[in-house]
């Protein structure tokens, strides 16, 4: 029999938290809790960490970060070098914040700097779908992040469009992206770019 869930986050969590506030956390995850931890794969292990760690509520962000961090590395919670995900509804922005998430705290980027993160992909999520829709794919390396994105309508004619763009909601892919690449035309619009875990002085 393999090691559960609740065996292996005790393991970890016993030196950031008390025994009665992991027992409470760890109860809210009702069956989940038990399931091996070796049946469940990256992102369903990323999942219930995050919502264990929600439910510890005595900790602070950086405390709170550091948990779930150490949480996913000890439980083999590796992301996958690529991940596509098309942005077609609401639910589908909330899956795409979700996993950006999940790389800035699995890979270190620095609190604030990953919640500007998840902001900005998350507003051009919608604005995608204010096109219609859009696919996004994402690679994650040590000391960057990169975006692929495609939106199914024309934003601007042709050439370059997001550097120019006087979209205000567009603003913090602008402010964070490196080596921004973007094209517009009949067949959709392109935008291509890179954020470093760390920000560059």
């Amino acid at each position: 029999m393999g090691v559960s869930f609740s065996q292996a986050a005790r393991r970890v969590a016993a030196k950031y938290v008390d025994a009665a506030s992991l027992d409470a956390a760890l109860e809210v995850l009702g069956a989940r809790a038990e399931k091996d931890v070796e049946s469940l794969d990256a992102e369903g292990k990323a999942g219930i960490i995050s919502f264990l760690v929600r439910n510890l509520r005595e900790l602070s962000v950086e405390e709170a970060t550091e948990l779930e961090r150490r949480l996913l590395r000890e439980m083999g919670a590796v992301p996958r070098p690529m991940k596509t995900v098309v942005v077609k509804d609401d639910i589908s922005v909330i899956t795409l914040r979700n996993y950006v998430r999940y790389l800035c705290v699995y890979l270190g980027m620095e609190w604030n700097r990953g919640l500007l993160l998840q902001s900005a992909v998350s507003v051009l999520a919608r604005f995608a779908l204010t096109r219609g829709s859009g696919t996004f794919e994402i690679s994650a390396a040590r000391e960057k992040v990169s975006f692929r994105v495609h939106i199914d309508g024309q934003v601007a004619i042709g050439g370059a469009w997001l550097s120019t763009s006087n979209e205000p909601l567009l603003a913090g892919v602008r402010n964070l992206a490196r080596g921004l690449r973007s094209t517009s035309g009949a067949q959709g619009s392109q935008l291509e770019f890179d954020v470093e875990w760390a920000a560059v002085a």
